[in-house]
């Protein structure tokens, strides 16, 4: 509906007389007061590009076909991506990178998405977790009808600097380019103490560096601090079958055959649940080869505190998570004391996703 406000001054002086003094009064106040501009600025939705743009890439774009899907949460999807040509050589990664993603059709002016690698760079395929969201357009593109989707090529460009093991931390004999895969080495890290801290699918990079940690000699010690929802307390009573990666986690410090070293603490919430850190019980999940502790809350600075110990000095920390997390932690881990932990910046790293 279209409105046309008249200036009380543009009336004919006919119509003028009949309007009374009173209501000429108010129309005029109206008519007079300026409209405000809002000075509001609108929200921007950054895109993975964005947000990435000051981040290593590789210069190469790769061609996968899909060719497993698997639902590992009502949510997350689980995509197996393989090369389209059997004489293509192996995709080189490091544990924790994540990949730029096009689908088609080839080519296109379309922004790619951000999807992490969850597999480690040993394994045959790729394996990338991808959280349902309608309103990414890659999101949605890859949570089509499995039956449309499988055996259709997707093209990837490997980036990211959140890597293990960390460069900055690594001697000069076991550098490696960002965008390389990892040398199995007999020389121990540069750090006797590994902390990841992971809120919800922060986990998603995570998964990838225990993974590859598995497969590689010596280890460090691990601690592995883990934030996730649990709404119905499912996770609570033992079925950890709907929380991400947990059981592939379990089973790599349970292995019978060659654990990893370190333990797992998880911290639970539920909806409109507690969230300080005061008389809240600590229990433990019974899996069939590992008790694990959790608490009923959020995972908190002096947790991360407590999980590097006395290694200050010779500690690794890995932070993903949201942004108000992330620079929470990594604040309070590396600011001088007495504020924080005054960790040496280089030791702490961390990946923020929205």
């Amino acid at each position: 509906m279209n409105l046309m406000i008249i200036k009380r001054s543009s009336l004919p002086q006919s119509l003028l007389s009949h309007i009374p003094p009173k209501i000429s009064q108010i129309w005029l106040q109206i008519v007079q007061t300026p409209t405000k501009t809002s000075t509001m600025t609108p929200a921007i939705k950054t895109t993975h590009i964005d947000r990435t743009a000051h981040e290593p890439r590789d210069n190469s774009l790769h061609e996968l076909l899909i060719t497993t899907i698997t639902p590992i949460t009502p949510a997350i999807r689980l995509f197996h991506l393989t090369p389209s040509q059997p004489s293509q050589p192996p995709i080189s990664f490091l544990p924790g990178q994540w990949v730029d993603l096009y689908y088609p059709p080839f080519p296109s002016c379309q922004k790619p998405g951000g999807f992490t690698i969850t597999s480690p760079p040993s394994h045959p395929h790729m394996e990338l977790a991808v959280q349902q969201s309608p309103l990414n357009p890659p999101a949605a593109y890859l949570w089509q009808d499995p039956s449309t989707l499988l055996h259709t090529p997707v093209r990837i460009r490997i980036g990211g600097s959140f890597t293990y093991p960390p460069q900055i931390l690594s001697r000069p004999s076991e550098q490696q380019p960002l965008l390389s895969s990892p040398r199995s080495s007999s020389t121990p890290p540069n750090f006797k103490k590994l902390v990841l801290v992971a809120g919800g699918v922060g986990i998603n990079p995570l998964i990838s560096i225990l993974s590859h940690i598995s497969t590689t000699r010596p280890q460090p010690e691990i601690t592995l601090l883990y934030s996730l929802k649990d709404p119905n307390s499912k996770i609570q009573s033992g079925d950890t079958s709907q929380a991400l990666f947990l059981d592939r986690i379990i089973n790599l410090f349970s292995n019978q055959n060659d654990p990893l070293k370190g333990n797992i603490k998880l911290f639970l919430t539920t909806t409109g649940g507690p969230t300080n850190t005061n008389n809240i019980s600590t229990n433990e999940i019974a899996t069939k080869n590992l008790s694990i502790p959790f608490e009923k809350r959020r995972i908190s600075l002096s947790d991360v505190s407590n999980a590097i110990g006395e290694h200050k000095d010779d500690v690794a920390v890995y932070i993903c998570g949201v942004p108000s997390m992330t620079d929470q932690f990594v604040d309070g881990l590396t600011s001088p004391s007495p504020q924080g932990l005054g960790i040496d910046k280089s030791r702490v790293l961390c990946e923020k996703w929205w």
